[in-house]
């Protein structure tokens, strides 16, 4: 498990450490099943994207929550990959 760990440069979180202590007590830790479990995305290891709410406060109205901020940006991003798409089809 050592040399996993190393080789992986990742160290189990506890439920990750949880499911190897299982599967060692059900005679199922292999290698294989190590490497798999500390090589799975964490959801603290996840890359996310942050504004700060004073860079896009000015583009919505006062009303908004961050939360309607989040929807009409997702909602935008959408129909902007909806038109790229339309416009790398009228190119062909």
């Amino acid at each position: 498990m050592l040399e996993q760990i190393e080789f992986t440069d990742a160290t189990p979180s506890l439920s990750q450490a949880q499911r190897l202590r299982k599967f060692s007590k059900d005679g199922n830790f292999f290698v294989d099943t190590v490497f798999a479990v500390l090589n799975e995305e964490k959801p603290n290891q996840k890359e996310q994207v942050r504004f700060m709410e004073e860079d896009i406060r000015k583009y919505f109205p006062k009303s908004y929550t961050k939360s309607d901020m989040q929807k009409t940006i997702i909602s935008l991003l959408e129909k902007w990959q909806k038109q790229r798409e339309r416009n790398r089809r009228d190119e062909r």
